[in-house]
């Protein structure tokens, strides 16, 4: 197996699932909680923020990985 260098470090698909996974790991930990908010578990309000965290994550994925093609045709 090939190591990972430090221009497959920058990959945008290797940060990706980096952050996604810390993003997943920090409400895993944080699920047994017994706190509440409107009725609603706060894992559950972290769930739905982290909604659109990993929405605005896909979306500069998608421009990251545009610019990197972009750069590669140039």
């Amino acid at each position: 197996m090939r190591k990972l260098t430090r221009k497959k470090w920058k990959d945008p698909g290797i940060v990706m699932v980096i952050l996604l996974s810390l993003i997943a790991l920090i409400v895993w930990i944080w699920w047994p909680t017994d706190t509440y908010l409107a009725g609603i578990s706060l894992a559950g309000w972290a769930m739905f923020v982290c909604f659109f965290i990993w929405l605005a994550l896909t979306v500069a994925y998608v421009v990251w990985m545009e610019k990197l093609e972009k750069k590669e045709v140039e």
